[in-house]
């Protein structure tokens, strides 16, 4: 394996270009979205057709392979020839609703909007649970023997459900999504199993269910547990979280990868999840001021650098093969560049060369992004919570930067001008 090295382009020109671009393009996204009252497709969501819906075919193997068959191959047309009815995902509701507050910051009126999702989220809640939580509006089979119902709650959807609801807790000084993030909280630290728990070493399970050990759920579930430690004094998060990232660095390969999980059939090295994985490090550090995990994310870092982009500037799936190019590793990428901007002086110019390739090679006329780009054919299924909710998470933190980013050259062109005239 060698690593490919990537040409960045640097100019302010490129800059200023790309936010005109980006700024037309999360406008479009929006307006697409919102056109759909957020509802849509999910490459895992086959299952939800009326015609498939008897107990027994929900029980056998089948629901394995109709699923790969709709994330892999189906698309749109196998989903109207089914009957697959669009439906709300809480998970792609929270990311609209973060990347609606990165508007709000950005100057743009978006608190309607940002509102309804909040009681959205509220709505479509985990039944049975005594706490917030969230899960996926379909049931998920997939290869790994992971099965899990429609709503049922897990890390993941939980932690981002939260997250978004600290945003706005944030920008609204709304209270009750401040107690919906916290109740959030309390579900991971009460509902999810420890798959490994030690003095030093913690890793969340995925769900209630299982005792599996997926090292960017339980890492991401961690970063969240320091935010609210640290925004809201959430007992006992910051030491959580600090031992979830010590078995997160233990269990990060001598080249600065990781593999999805510790499993036998978890052992590849993917983009987004490395971003999931590197963020949730900085998270960690950025709200406790523990730099005790640097190197290793640093080398984690630079691993990304390395083997995740491509000559053009094109985001791999995995660190030793192009395709499928991914609109989730699309996206992942340009946060992970802006989240790491203060720490790195050319993350922000890589954003920017992620976010131009994806415009122009994954994005419709109609504004809405393309699930994968293969090597002799494009896989134009344009699904909400995969690509159109990441997309716009993406986006919308991208221009926020960029805006804040003007903002500063403003000030310092001013400062410069007087200056001059004194």
């Amino acid at each position: 394996m060698s690593a490919v090295p990537v040409v960045w382009t640097s100019t302010m020109a490129v800059r200023q270009n790309s936010f005109e671009a980006g700024a037309i393009a999360v406008r479009e996204l929006q307006d697409w979205m919102e056109a759909r009252d957020f509802a849509g497709y999910e490459p895992y969501d086959l299952l939800n057709s009326p015609l498939l819906a008897k107990a027994w075919l929900h029980r056998s193997a089948m629901t394995v392979v109709l699923t790969q068959v709709g994330r892999r191959w189906g698309g749109m047309k196998l989903r109207s020839l089914l009957r697959v009815p669009a439906s709300k995902n809480p998970k792609g509701l929270a990311l609209i609703l973060a990347s609606y507050c990165d508007r709000i910051w950005a100057g743009e009126s978006c608190w309607k909007q940002a509102g309804y999702l909040k009681s959205e989220l509220k709505r479509l809640r985990s039944p049975g649970e005594e706490t917030f939580c969230w899960g996926y509006d379909w049931d998920v089979h997939l290869l790994r023997n992971t099965k899990m119902s429609a709503f049922s709650p897990h890390a993941i959807a939980t932690v981002f459900g939260g997250q978004a609801l600290l945003d706005f807790a944030e920008i609204a000084g709304d209270e009750e999504a401040a107690g919906m993030a916290l109740s959030a909280g309390k579900f991971i630290v009460s509902r999810l199993n420890r798959s490994v728990d030690t003095p030093t070493d913690l890793c969340f399970s995925y769900t209630p269910s299982d005792r599996g050990r997926v090292y960017n759920s339980s890492a991401l579930a961690g970063a969240f547990l320091a935010r609210l430690h640290s925004l809201r004094g959430f007992a006992g998060g910051a030491d959580l979280a600090r031992r979830v990232m010590h078995y997160l660095v233990g269990e990060q390969r001598g080249d600065g990868s990781w593999f999805y999980g510790a499993g036998r059939m978890q052992r590849w090295v993917d983009n987004f999840h490395t971003g999931y994985n590197l963020t949730a490090l900085l998270d960690y550090q950025q709200f406790t001021g523990d730099r005790s995990f640097d190197s290793a994310m640093q080398k984690g870092y630079d691993f990304y650098l390395r083997y995740f982009f491509d000559r053009d500037g094109a985001p791999k799936y995995f660190h030793n093969g192009r395709y499928p190019i991914d609109i989730h590793s699309c996206a992942q990428a340009i946060l992970t560049f802006c989240a790491f901007s203060e720490r790195d002086p050319n993350a922000l110019k890589r954003a920017l060369e992620v976010a131009s390739w994806t415009l122009r090679c994954m994005k419709g006329d109609d504004g809405a992004f393309y699930y994968q780009r293969h090597r002799l054919w494009l896989n134009k299924a344009t699904y909400m919570r995969w690509g159109q909710a990441w997309m716009f998470r993406a986006l919308s933190r991208l221009h926020l930067l960029l805006v804040r980013g003007q903002e500063t050259d403003s000030v310092r062109f001013l400062r410069q001008s007087l200056a001059a005239s004194g």
